[in-house]
């Protein structure tokens, strides 16, 4: 999976790619526990982002994130187990769910019959540190569905020819749910096609714009907005 960078005027966009990952200092690091089924795929000095793909009927050892966001892209059935000891069953859930979860360490064990497939935006600092971001303005179609010490969530669907009137977005991640094509809108007047690849995430700076549903079918986007 690569990682897309889109939208007008966020060209330090590619402060985020991989070719500027650094070594996480985080303790007991998952990518570093398990780097088979942890991958970095983008980075800078807010967040990282993480593809988790843990087969069925296997484990990682012991590891800790931070505060995160999960983007369950195929829903396994999961086991935490904690450092003393007490287990955790994953809840129920589907394709396309998002959950903000605390810093945490525990052992994951994959006890159903399919993978466990994720995005995790995992969050670097203190939440002393956030709210100090550009406020997003994110109207109708846009609808919030997670709230946590560092970002706020938001899912938007929009069936083909459908318009997103202008808003705006400060730092963020976007991961697409579904292929899609947009036509996006800057404040100048400027026009942008934007091509989203399904399960890939986009990661961008602070913009403002309108966007129109250019493509054959709807378009599903998740959008994880730093405070």
């Amino acid at each position: 999976m690569k990682v897309q960078c889109g939208f007008s005027g966020i060209g330090r966009c590619a402060a985020f790619l991989i070719g500027s990952i650094s070594t996480m200092a985080w303790a007991q690091d998952a990518v570093k526990v398990a780097p088979d089924q942890f991958k970095v795929l983008a980075e800078n000095t807010r967040l990282r982002v993480v593809e988790s793909n843990v087969a069925a009927g296997t484990k990682t050892a012991m590891h800790s994130h931070p505060d995160m966001v999960v983007v369950v892209l195929e829903p396994g059935e999961g086991k935490h187990t904690r450092p003393d000891g007490k287990v955790e069953m994953t809840p129920p859930t589907k394709r396309g769910a998002v959950f903000y979860r605390a810093a945490e360490n525990h052992a994951f064990e994959n006890v159903g019959k399919v993978a466990s497939h994720n995005i995790l935006v995992e969050f670097k600092g203190s939440a002393q540190t956030a709210g100090k971001g550009r406020e997003p303005m994110l109207p109708a179609p846009y609808k919030q569905v997670a709230d946590g010490a560092f970002a706020r969530v938001f899912e938007m669907s929009v069936a083909p020819g459908g318009k997103v009137g202008e808003h705006t977005h400060g730092d963020h991640v976007l991961v697409a749910l579904s292929d899609g094509v947009a036509e996006v809108t800057d404040q100048a007047g400027k026009k942008e096609t934007l091509r989203f690849k399904k399960d890939t995430p986009i990661v961008g700076g602070p913009t403002t714009h309108s966007a129109v549903n250019t493509g054959a079918s709807n378009l599903d986007l998740v959008v994880i907005e730093l405070k």
